[in-house]
């Protein structure tokens, strides 16, 4: 299943579950609700530091790409 979220509308912790209500930019400026996550407790900090590492690894790759075209750009207008 996918769903598309532009933010967090709410996080909360009850029944043994961490719940974070996902939403999305609607019509008129409005938030309608995407979802919501459900993640045990005792799954927690092992799904926040595996989140927290997948994303420091993508902003590394875009760093990176954004390095490289700005070097290609660079060496476009050297040779111009």
């Amino acid at each position: 299943m996918h769903i598309f979220t532009d933010g967090i509308k709410n996080i909360s912790f009850s029944n043994g579950n961490l719940r974070v209500v996902l939403m999305q930019n609607g019509p008129d400026q409005s938030q309608v609700e995407a979802g919501t996550l459900v993640i045990p407790a005792n799954q927690t900090s092992a799904f926040i530091n595996a989140m927290a590492s997948g994303l420091k690894q993508i902003d590394e790759q875009m760093k990176a790409r954004a390095e490289a075209q700005a070097e290609a750009d660079q060496s476009k207008s050297d040779v111009q």
